[in-house]
Order: structure tokens, then sequence, then C-alpha cells
């Protein structure tokens, strides 16, 4: 018996359009989007007006300890934030597509509980990426195709660092070629949509930003497929997963 193959990259590109266009999917995923990006411009703005990002040094005058916290706890508070916001676009993009749409308020509070879960498995993966892409790139490659869906297995709220990452191996086992394949197809869709709309002045930086939730929805949507084909292995995998403590 053969084995079932992934859509192609175009049935993707056209399956996640007709969802992401919708306007009720749309609405929402801009809303969060810009929720996301109006609060991170809000935690770094006291850095903004003391001019940390001007061309000049800050003036910091008498109050430099204060200063210094407040650069501290602005840069820290940027940091956790950017880490939920990323985690709230993926969980955003799984309740459109299971048709469970949220408000903005709820869906940030429900991915805060997976927030340090998240951040953890970015930073292993990251590490693992880094050191091997020092080795010869390949191990690199290797990582990134591996690992490519933990954090969303993670949000998803079912396992701890290393079970999700035994996971994500585990859906891709066998589709590696198709998953690596279809990953780099999206990539060069992404470049392409980035180079026509940067072209519109004013609208175009501003539909980019806005746009960004779109970039999730395309590999979220192969993971999915994945999910649905290889069931009886990850349903295994979550029994023995189920036996251990997850990081």
């Amino acid at each position: 018996m053969s084995k079932e193959k992934l859509p192609t990259p175009w049935e993707f590109v056209k399956h996640s359009f007709e969802i992401y266009f919708k306007r009720q999917n749309l609405f929402y995923l801009t809303k969060i989007n810009l929720f996301g990006v109006l609060a991170s411009l809000a935690l770094l703005s006291p850095l903004f007006l003391l001019g940390f990002f001007g061309g000049e040094e800050p003036d910091l005058g008498g109050a430099t300890i204060f200063i210094l916290i407040l650069f501290l706890v602005s840069i820290v508070a940027s940091i956790v934030w950017g880490v939920w916001f990323q985690a709230t676009i993926i969980k955003a993009v799984s309740l459109v597509l299971a048709g469970e749409i949220k408000g903005v308020k709820e869906t940030f509070r429900l991915t805060w509980p997976r927030v340090g879960k998240y951040a953890l498995t970015t930073f292993v993966v990251g590490l693992a990426l880094a050191g091997g892409f020092l080795l010869l790139i390949i191990p690199g490659i290797l990582v990134l195709v591996w690992y490519a869906f933990a954090n969303y297995i993670i949000v998803e709220g079912k396992l701890g660092v290393r079970d999700a990452l035994r996971r994500s191996k585990i859906l891709v086992s066998g589709y590696f070629w198709q998953v690596l394949g279809r990953s780099m197809v999206f990539i060069l869709f992404y470049i392409l949509i980035q180079v026509v709309v940067s072209f519109i002045p004013i609208v175009g930086p501003l539909a980019l930003t806005l746009f960004s939730p779109y970039y999730i929805l395309l590999p979220y949507l192969m993971y999915e497929e994945l999910k649905r084909i290889k069931t009886g292995d990850v349903s295994n995998a979550e029994v023995s997963a189920s036996q251990g403590v997850g990081v």
C-alpha cells in the first residue's frame, strides 16, 4: 500500500487563501495581530522617549538608576510579550481552523499558561539549530524539519517540551523531504508576497505587518494534514509520553 502524500504547495496555498480571506477569519486574525503590535510598541515607547533608539546617546541626567531600571523592565516586558504574542498568533490560527474563534483577550488568556514552555521550546530548538548549522549545515536542516511543529504542539497544551519535540519528529517521519520541499516553496512564496506588496506606497508596509498571521497558517495547515495522516502514530506517541513527565 502506497504512502499517502501531502497536498502540493499550490493546494496548500489555495486552501490557505480560502481560509484566511474569509471575512470573519481575516477580521479576527487582524485584530489579534494589531493588538499585539500596538502593545509591543507601547512597551518599547519608554525607550524611544528616552532616546535609546535614536542616533545619539540618551541623556540620563541625574536619574541614572531609575532610567536603567526602566530600561531593563521595558526590555524584559517586551521579550515576554513578544513570546506571548507569537504563541497567541499560533493559537488564533488553530482556533480559526477549528471554527472556534474567540475574543482577543480570551485568545491571549488561553495562551498564557503555555508561554513558559513555548519560550523554552523555542530556545532549545534555536540552540539545536545553531549547533546543527555550525556542523556543516546538514544537521541544522535535520533539526529544522524534525522540530518544525514543536511550538504548535506546545501551544495545543497537551505535552511538555521533550514530548513535543518527540511528537514533531514522529509527525515528520516518512515525510521529511515533502515537509522540507513544501517549506522551501512557502518561504519563496512569502518572499514574493513581500516584494510585490512592498512596492505599494504607504499601504504596503502596513499590509505586510497585518498580514503576518498568514505566515503561520500555511505551515500549520501542513501540520494539521500530517496529524490527520499519522493519527495512529501520534496516538501511540502520546501514550508513551503520558508514561513519562514532560519538561
